[in-house]
């Protein structure tokens, strides 16, 4: 038999690595660095390992096919994709910090706006600060709507 590639596959089927062997290679099953992962001999060969390994898993002794991934925020488990929403408002969050932390100097109190210039400011950072709660259904970080910096 030849084996093409060795792929490290987590408990859900996902092959995390893809390794092409330059000689020699472990023998299929528990993986030796960690138990909790298995190692699969590929005897069929891959053009492009990474559109490979977003196509297939393996279940039950043989790879299979999965339909395309929703979108960058997901990861397979229990044979379907799920939105990994704590990754993508950890996302969010970071972008909307570094947008307050730009402003933050709109509310101090020695600078040269006018008071009505401030409360605009004031205004904007609110909105920004009312996104996750207002925007939750979103899944992609191009469905958040940010509001319009005042001039």
């Amino acid at each position: 038999m030849t084996v093409y590639a060795v792929a490290i596959v987590n408990t859900e089927g996902h092959a995390e690595s893809v390794y092409i062997p330059g000689g020699t290679f472990q023998d299929e099953g528990p993986w030796e660095l960690d138990n909790t992962k298995t190692v699969v001999h590929i005897t069929t060969q891959i053009e492009d390992i990474a559109e490979w390994s977003k196509v297939f898993y393996y279940k039950d002794g043989g790879w299979a096919d999965r339909p395309p991934s929703p979108g960058e925020y997901y990861y397979w488990k229990d044979e379907e994709w799920v939105f990994d929403s704590e990754h993508f408002w950890k996302l969010v969050r970071e972008d909307r910090n570094v947008r307050l932390w730009k402003t933050d100097w709109t509310q101090i109190s020695d600078n040269d706006l006018t008071d009505a210039k401030k409360a605009e400011w004031k205004e904007y950072r609110a909105v920004l600060r009312m996104i996750p709660a207002q925007q939750s259904n979103a899944k992609n970080l191009k469905e958040i709507i940010w509001p319009t910096e005042p001039s």
